[in-house]
């Protein structure tokens, strides 16, 4: 499998680097050999694939329109996965020396973090994940399971962070949604790069060490409740405005079918990624 394939060179990849040159900052060789590997995996999957690289990856034009909406959907998603992500070291703290290898790791007045967190490696996963699988999956197994576990693999690949990894699942979801909603992966590129670099700026608070007081206890909870509502709210109402925009795209195209799944026996993976 491509993915296994991935895994395998990103590991020897990172190796190698870390033996040629040690004296990189450590998120360069981190994050560099797993960019790397990405890019070897598109590119094979688009060598092995029968169409074109725009049509393998969905590298096409976005819609103007789908932009309000959009928006909406990425203030929705920031919000809610990130109080999610909140809520989740309060209910688990992260041990401090992993916190503050993270927080030294991607430093936010760190240009190689910018680069690689906001550009590099939203363009990169995305063209693997819901580029490259993602059309795959959707033409033989349909959009939902596509979607599923698209999201399922994408969350594999973070398993660095466990505390990260059920907002990176809804995520996925989100993200699949919106590419094979509007036929553009520049959407979920969109919002994956401003989720990213709202995760730069999040990493940095040691939440896990502030103590509210007990009468600010309440208004701590409702704070998060309402943060929850709200984004909850703006990322429905932007997918409804996208899915009324585009008709459903892909999710309505499989309603004509009498069955989202393959016949008996069908792979789950598409051939380029078995």
């Amino acid at each position: 499998m491509v993915l296994a394939a991935t895994l395998v060179l990103g590991y020897w990849l990172l190796k190698l680097t870390e033996w040629l040159f040690p004296g990189w900052p450590e998120i360069v060789r981190l994050a560099l050999p797993t960019e790397i590997s990405f890019a070897a995996a598109i590119a094979f999957v688009v060598w092995r694939g029968d169409s074109g690289w725009r049509e393998s990856l969905a590298i096409r034009v976005l819609d103007r329109r789908s932009i309000p909406p959009l928006l909406l959907v990425l203030v929705g998603s920031v919000t809610v996965f990130s109080e999610l992500y909140v809520v989740i070291q309060r209910l688990a703290p992260v041990p401090e020396a992993y916190a503050e290898f993270l927080r030294g790791l991607l430093d936010t007045g760190s240009l190689e973090a910018i680069i690689l967190a906001v550009i590099l490696a939203p363009l990169l996963e995305e063209a693997l994940f819901r580029g490259a699988i993602l059309q795959g999956l959707a033409r033989t197994r349909g959009p939902r399971s596509a979607s599923t576990w698209t999201a399922i693999f994408f969350t594999v690949f973070h398993i660095y962070n466990p505390w990260q990894l059920l907002p990176t699942f809804f995520l996925g979801l989100v993200l699949a949604w919106l590419v094979l909603t509007t036929g553009s992966l520049w959407a979920s590129v969109a919002v994956h790069g401003l989720f990213n670099a709202v995760s730069l700026l999040l990493i940095q608070l040691p939440v896990e060490d502030i103590t509210p007081s007990q009468w600010a206890v309440p208004w701590v909870v409702s704070a998060i409740v309402l943060a929850l509502l709200a984004g909850s709210l703006a990322l429905l109402v932007g997918m409804a405005w996208i899915e009324r925009q585009t008709g459903g795209g892909s999710f309505a195209e499989s309603k004509t079918d009498v069955s989202d799944s393959p016949p008996r026996g069908t792979s789950y993976l598409p051939d380029t990624l078995s």
